[in-house]
């Protein structure tokens, strides 16, 4: 029976590594491995640049992964607003984006660091909230004009984990990974 059990544990392993796939959005701009169907929700925001609309794609996890949900978020700036060429105006930007999701949550900021995507800049972070019980990691990234954060929201004493990783690591921009290609 020992035996047995430890040849059924790899087989069930791998089965759940395979329910992955990849999801490309609806312009053709990105895709990501995910771990089932995204949900999106859109919110219109008026603002002093004009009317935003803020994508969320999310996946409420089911696993005993310790993840708790995955998010992948995008807004399409007006031109002339910001742009991956604008390095000043992205540190203030990315400043500002850090210390608003901190503030939103409640939360204590754990980790920053520069962390581009291709040649366009970005930032990773980690707030850790809920009296310290839940993390939520960023990656964010500003490409032309369009801001893409990808997040896992995770209970704390299990947010390194391989899913966690797969989900923030596989993100790609459908026009750069075409280039490698071809």
């Amino acid at each position: 029976m020992k035996y047995l059990l430890f040849l059924l544990l790899p087989s069930s392993f791998f089965f759940s590594q395979n329910d992955w796939t990849f999801y490309e959005s609806k312009d053709k701009q990105f895709k990501i491995l995910v771990p089932g169907e995204l949900r999106e929700k859109i919110d219109t925001f008026e603002t002093d640049l004009g009317e935003l609309h803020y994508h969320t794609l999310y996946h409420q996890a089911t696993a005993e992964t310790g993840n708790q949900v995955y998010m992948l978020s995008y807004c399409d700036y007006p031109e002339g607003s910001i742009h991956s060429d604008s390095t000043e105006i992205l540190a203030d930007f990315f400043e500002e984006t850090i210390q608003t999701a901190k503030f939103s949550i409640n939360g204590d900021l754990m980790y920053k660091a520069d962390r581009n995507l291709y040649s366009y800049p970005g930032k990773y972070w980690r707030i850790d909230y809920r009296d310290g019980q839940a993390v939520v990691k960023t990656k964010a990234f500003v490409v032309k004009n369009r801001y893409y954060a990808i997040q896992v929201v995770a209970t704390k004493e299990k947010h390194i984990n391989p899913e966690s990783e797969r989900f923030m690591e596989s993100f790609r921009l459908v026009e750069e990974s075409e280039v490698g290609k071809k």
